[in-house]
């Protein structure tokens, strides 16, 4: 079994380079990125896929994996292939699912004013001065999660 020490873990975003291709999943595999036996998943979004090739398919899709040859063009000599792990986007990747996710999340005015401790007209209030974005479904104001966010991130900076 292949170690890897602590200092190259994957959530601290680096680009790793793996000369040995195979090293570069048994990394993935160690830092627990991705499951090839008995399941083949990407663990951070709780992927499963049908067969090995398809989870390597996810990875170079996303830029997770990719290979690079080094070429020389003094002497037209090409080096092995080396293979390359961008550790960035495998959370970038994670943290963009969960941003779509949540621009589809809506709030009731009562919700928002449970979360933020205010009474309903003054929710009201700070949605007709346009402070908190909403907008109506079937008549029913509704506020976005991210707008939300927004909102309270804007207050806490004033």
């Amino acid at each position: 079994m292949v170690t890897f020490p602590d200092k190259v873990h994957p959530k601290h975003g680096l680009t790793m380079r793996f000369k040995y291709s195979p090293r570069a999943i048994q990394y993935l595999r160690y830092f627990d990125i991705i499951l090839y036996y008995p399941d083949y998943k990407f663990i951070p979004l709780d992927l499963t896929f049908n067969n090995a090739d398809d989870l390597h398919q996810f990875l170079v899709n996303r830029g997770i994996v990719r290979y690079e040859v080094e070429v020389s063009i003094t002497n037209s000599e090409f080096s092995d292939e080396i293979s390359i792990v961008d550790t960035k986007k495998i959370y970038d990747i994670e943290e963009s699912k969960l941003k779509y996710l949540l621009n589809y999340k809506y709030y009731s005015i009562n919700e928002v004013a449970e979360m933020l401790s205010f009474s309903r007209p003054t929710v009201y209030k700070l949605v007709s001065d346009q402070a908190l974005k909403a907008i109506r479904i079937y008549g029913q104001l509704r506020i976005n999660h991210l707008d939300l966010m927004a909102f309270i991130n804007k207050e806490s900076q004033q």
